[in-house]
């Protein structure tokens, strides 16, 4: 089993890192947990084809979550996907996936059913002839399974209260289990859905002292990430949806906003310290396409 964080950084478009994205995979099943930029970049420098997904969910969805999905769905049905791909999410999935499919991408949806039916008979791998995924909505309580692998779905502090319905994911196999949360406050259902988790993949969007100067309610600082850790007495935090704090100009100026300016790259090690404070188990920086072993010691 084996956890890829795919897409470490923020909404901020930054060369360092891709927006919010994992990948779990389980004795060859491979479940994609939200698709921002850069994620099929990222699964294949991360080891892993694309077309390999077996199922894709999303924990909201904003845009940086799935800035990414139509150009996964495109370009995997493109290059030979022939078995349909479920995709779960919360309230507002379908109508994505439409509006992407058939709204975005309409041309190349006629384009490749086209390419498709003119391929000639010796061609046996020919993609699908229609759009190969099928979606289904979910909510809080909801699980999933398939082939020893359990995925269930547990309640986040987002912006729900202005109409963006959010969850977490826990994946749990017999090799051990992940949760992802997605984007959320520090909350209890957290550390309830994360409760003896070998990997809790937590936001860690804003510096702690930014959430205090401004009462934020919909993000989490490396100081909560670790103590919802702690409390839910995890073995790693993996901490994500990282500001561009050292990255290039542009990037820290359309981020300023938000994340204070450009810093020094000590940041990074104050960062996992802010965790550690409150959390002694490992902690782990989140950078793009890196490979973390689950319950593997």
């Amino acid at each position: 089993m084996t956890l890829a964080i795919l897409g470490s950084g923020s909404a901020v478009p930054d060369p360092e890192r891709g927006n919010p994205s994992q990948a779990v995979v389980v004795d060859g099943t491979t479940l994609l947990f939200d698709c921002g930029e850069r994620t099929t970049v990222n699964l294949v420098r991360a080891g892993t084809n694309p077309l390999d997904v077996d199922a894709l969910f999303f924990t909201h969805l904003h845009w940086d979550h799935i800035s990414d999905f139509g150009y996964f769905a495109i370009s995997s049905w493109n290059c030979g996907r022939r078995r349909e791909l479920p995709i779960y999410g919360p309230a507002g999935t379908a109508a994505m996936v439409e509006a992407s499919l058939f709204g975005v991408h309409r041309a190349d949806v006629d384009f490749l059913r086209g390419y498709v039916r003119a391929l000639p008979e010796h061609v046996v791998d020919r993609p699908s002839p229609d759009p190969p995924f099928r979606t289904e909505e979910v909510d809080v309580g909801w699980s999933w399974r398939h082939d020893g692998i359990q995925v269930r779905t547990g309640a986040v502090e987002h912006h729900q209260r202005v109409g963006m319905p959010s969850v977490a994911y826990r994946i749990d196999s017999e090799y051990g289990s992940v949760v992802i949360t997605g984007d959320t406050a520090p909350c209890e259902s957290v550390v309830e859905l994360a409760r003896g988790a070998n990997v809790l993949v937590h936001d860690a969007a804003f510096l702690d002292e930014i959430i205090d100067a401004r009462g934020m309610w919909s993000h989490s600082g490396p100081r909560g990430a670790g103590r919802i850790a702690a409390a839910a007495g995890v073995d790693t935090l993996v901490l994500t949806h990282l500001g561009p704090y050292t990255s290039a100009a542009p990037s820290v100026a359309m981020g300023a906003m938000y994340y204070g300016g450009a810093r020094d790259p000590a940041i990074w090690d104050e960062i996992v310290a802010s965790a550690q404070e409150q959390f002694d188990g490992k902690v782990i920086l989140g950078r793009d396409a890196f490979v973390l072993e689950v319950g593997g010691g």
